[in-house]
């Protein structure tokens, strides 16, 4: 009866994870390197899942011709194990630059462990190393067993120490979901390996792999697919809880492109898409992610949240982002440089009383004001010249 538990559960949560597999591969961008590796994720426990449903079934007493079968469905278990965790510490590390690189690193180092693994769980067949079946056909652990885990754990290691050493790039709800991706599967792991008879990794891994994958689904509803910052839907989302909170200190920082159009009719659509991937990009390094929230309002539109700041720290940011383009610009990195505009809004120095909607009809004709107050300027100084 155990056993038929066993194999149920697993067979429940294998076909859950094939369906989301499925879902994915159909709905994620594929081109993205942190989509392909959650997907591989997916695929990966799926198969492990089903290697442990053929590893209870054939553990069989007495059934000598199951032995070679058996010895093959652990070898394939043992292996390709680590290499989830191993993923997932890669996933970790792309996730923060998913929206400003595309190729992915690997340290060569941390992929020795797996090929040990790989080595000494094959010579397991005969050897008995990290595990052996009995002339019985009964599967039992080898001496060489604690190696497996202690692997495994090293990976979650690495997994767990990157999201704390760069824990300024990801957002709280990042933390505690990326968090609980391995600390649930560790717990289940370390209680699995007290008490044998119960096969919960696996089953932990994928409902925690479910929980990311709506984690993840969200998330990318509420970005921009282009910059990766927050789309026109957060923006509706953050005034509607900005409401809901009655918050009584809240800036937005309007920003335009200047003459954003010469770009695209210079030197077409594609590079225009570019240039406003690389603007973005400056605008994530000069505004600090705990203090403020990045929305692409469309085009070359961009809105700043920014709660329970003094204006004239929100000022400081502005001068930090226009010493990013002067950097930008002299580097040369492309034909084109960039010039914005802005402006300012928000309580205590606006209304109170106003809805968000309101405060960005200021901020946007205060920025329509310094736009125009510029041009007049330039058309002064050519006039001189």
């Amino acid at each position: 009866m155990a056993v038929l538990v066993q194999v149920q559960m697993n067979l429940v949560f294998a076909i859950l994870l094939i369906v989301l597999f499925l879902h994915a591969y159909f709905n994620f961008d594929r081109k993205k390197t942190t989509n392909r590796l959650f997907m591989w994720i997916l695929a990966l426990t799926w198969f492990v899942l089903v290697t442990e449903i053929f590893s209870v079934v054939v553990n069989v007493p007495n059934l000598k011709e199951l032995i070679t079968l058996n010895k093959i469905v652990n070898i394939i278990g043992f292996i390709m194990s680590p290499v989830v965790p191993f993923l997932g510490y890669m996933f970790i590390k792309e996730w923060p630059t998913r929206f400003q690189k595309e190729k992915i690193k690997v340290n060569n180092i941390i992929i020795i462990p797996l090929i040990i693994n790989g080595i000494i769980t094959a010579i397991s067949y005969n050897g008995g190393w990290v595990f052996r079946i009995t002339g019985e056909n009964i599967y039992e652990r080898g001496p060489l067993f604690f190696i497996f885990p202690c692997i495994c754990f090293m990976y979650v290691g690495f997994y767990l120490y990157f999201i704390y050493k760069h824990r300024s790039k990801f957002n709280y709800a990042e933390v505690i979901i990326f968090s609980s991706f391995f600390i649930v599967p560790t717990l289940a792991t370390i209680f699995q390996l007290i008490y044998p008879v119960y096969l919960s990794t696996w089953k932990s891994i994928a409902i925690v792999s479910v929980i990311t994958y709506i984690f993840i689904i969200n998330d990318q509803a509420y970005r921009d697919s282009l910059t990766g910052l927050g789309n026109r839907l957060a923006y509706e989302q953050f005034s509607q809880n900005s409401y809901n909170k009655k918050m009584n200190k809240l800036f937005i920082v309007y920003i335009d492109i200047d003459d954003f159009k010469n770009i695209n009719d210079s030197y077409g659509h594609y590079e225009g898409d570019v240039a406003i991937k690389l603007f973005a990009n400056l605008l994530r390094k000069a505004f600090p992610l705990k203090q403020r929230k990045i929305i692409r309002l469309g085009g070359d539109e961009f809105l700043i949240f920014f709660k329970e700041q003094q204006k004239e720290v929100i000022e400081s940011y502005i001068q930090n982002l226009d010493e990013q383009v002067k950097v930008f610009n002299k580097s040369g990195e492309k034909p084109y440089s960039f010039s914005f505009s802005y402006g300012v809004a928000g309580y205590p120095n606006d209304d109170e009383n106003e809805s968000i909607a309101k405060l960005l009809e200021h901020a946007d004709q205060r920025m329509y004001k310094y736009k125009q107050k510029r041009k007049n300027a330039e058309m002064n100084i050519e006039s001189i010249t």
